[in-house]
């Protein structure tokens, strides 16, 4: 059985408020009243371009499993909160609406739709809690592991963790790294639960249990052999670490073993990759790889790249091709701060009413940030003649999707408005996961390894200037005339009244 199972039951993962007002609407005849939530974000997360969509597999087990417990209805009665009706029903609970949405691994950005829930109010309402339990944490590291993988490009990074991360979230970290793409993971379970690949080397403990490094290799690579990656900082990482390593490949090559690599865990890590690439290269290990680890992040990484870069003279060529294959040889292995989303602690996805009865609904704020986008809607994605992703569009539901030369709107700044250019392509965003009550076919898509592909797709059709750390450009999402004018009218009518 998986370690986090949300096919299991997961009936009381919610906040009481939202049992609460379940009792309220079945108590005012309002529980089975068709209503619509869409599930968004306001902001990318790290300061971004973009988000990466993480979770929504486990969003879809969660909703087509649900259900409550005798155990679980007892203890609700316990509360003295619930009259002996409302136990009844959420006894008999099973979801029978529709969810539409993006698949996992797919490029999102803010006020865009990342699900739309059509259901019963009282259904819809119940799942709040733990849809944005679910995809916000794991949008949160898929984006943070795209992030840091771009910045480690050519090399590839690994997840590493699971010792830092919250509990058994550490899990859930392992899974949204490999989406966002990671190409494996040093947490053991989650490689089983998976099928994801597991790497790790040793500590230094390894190393310090032994009566001296060398042997500490040795025993190391006389059992695990190809696979062998020796940890070289433990005292002395240039004048004993790697030379140390270098000896044992060599003993190793004469039994006809290749060792893998080798892997530095402190110091100055862009010094330590480069002179340790010169002792293997001049040893004719050239084939080794170099795997940095201890406290990396994007911006760390992104900045040992651009230090082994510039090391090299201006005149001296070769000692910058020297230096673009050390970068072509390094690897990352990136615990803490991708397995937590490092300095910044949630994603802010929200599930709001957008629709009750047939009748679109919005929210007021004087943050205009905060008011929603109403009615039950259709997503389209634009892509310009180079097959780069342009816009995305909001319309209403019985709309044709949008055509060149048609204006568009902010969907916070009213003052502002564009015209979609020519030669654009357009297709719909969304697709149905859940259908009265059932997974569609769609779920099939939600393969932990075709999600990695579909973020990698994606964010290649993605610009650079989105991709970038500082002051990315802002990917445009806009409204239809149509809801456009939807939003203008309703907030006219419900809004800013004195």
């Amino acid at each position: 059985m998986p370690l986090i199972d949300y096919t299991k039951n997961r009936a009381l993962f919610t906040d009481l408020y939202e049992l609460t007002m379940i009792a309220g609407y079945y108590l005012n005849n309002m529980h089975d009243t068709e209503a619509v939530f869409d599930l968004f974000i306001r902001k990318n997360p790290f300061g971004g371009g973009y988000t990466v969509v993480a979770g929504i597999k486990d969003a879809i087990d969660y909703i087509t499993h649900l259900q409550f417990t005798e155990e679980e209805i007892d203890y609700l009665q316990s509360l003295n909160l619930f009259p002996d009706a409302i136990l009844d029903w959420l006894s008999k609970f099973r979801f029978t609406g529709t969810v539409t949405g993006v698949l996992d691994g797919t490029i999102i950005f803010p006020h865009v739709p990342i699900l739309t829930v059509t259901a019963p109010l009282a259904q819809a309402q119940l799942i709040e809690t733990a849809l944005l339990n679910i995809v916000n944490f794991q949008s949160l590291v898929a984006t943070k592991a795209a992030r840091i993988c771009y910045a480690a490009s050519p090399g590839k990074v690994l997840e590493f963790g699971l010792r830092r991360a919250q509990g058994d979230g550490g899990m859930l970290a392992s899974k949204a790294a490999i989406i966002g793409g990671c190409v494996g993971t040093s947490n053991v379970r989650a490689g089983m639960d998976y099928g994801i690949m597991v790497s790790g080397t040793q500590a230094h403990s390894w190393i310090q249990s032994y009566p001296s490094e060398i042997d500490a290799f040795r025993a190391f690579a006389e059992i695990y052999k190809e696979k062998t990656i020796l940890l070289v900082d433990t005292y002395d990482t240039l004048q004993s670490g790697v030379p140390h390593a270098i000896q044992v490949a060599k003993e190793m090559q004469e039994k006809g073993i290749r060792i893998r690599g080798i892997r530095i865990d402190s110091g100055d890590l862009a010094w330590l990759a480069v002179e340790a690439a010169r002792k293997l290269d001049e040893a004719g290990l050239t084939d080794l790889i170099i795997v940095l680890s201890n406290e990396l992040d994007e911006y760390l990484i992104e900045s040992l790249i651009t230090q082994i870069r510039k090391g090299a003279p201006l005149d001296d060529v070769e000692e910058k091709n020297f230096r673009e294959r050390v970068i072509k040889r390094l690897a990352y292995g990136v615990g803490t701060k991708l397995a937590t989303g490092g300095n910044q602690a949630a994603l802010g996805g929200v599930y709001k009413l957008v629709e009750y009865n047939h009748e679109p609904r919005i929210k007021i704020s004087e943050n205009v940030e905060k008011i929603t986008n109403p009615g039950k809607k259709q997503i389209w994605r634009v892509y310009n003649n180079n097959n780069k992703m342009i816009f995305d569009v909001l319309g209403t539901a019985d709309e044709k999707p949008p055509q060149t030369g048609e204006t568009v709107y902010h969907p916070v700044d009213v003052l502002k408005s564009t015209t979609l250019p020519e030669n654009i392509t357009v297709e719909p965003l969304h697709t149905v996961l859940i259908e009265n009550g059932k997974k569609t076919s769609a779920y099939n898509e939600l393969d932990l390894h075709k999600s990695q592909q579909r973020c990698q797709q994606q964010l290649e059709h993605l610009d650079h200037s989105h991709k970038r750390f500082l002051n990315p450009h802002i990917y445009k999402v806009s409204l239809t005339q149509s809801l456009f004018d939807l939003k203008m009218k309703l907030i006219k009518e419900f809004g800013f009244k004195k």
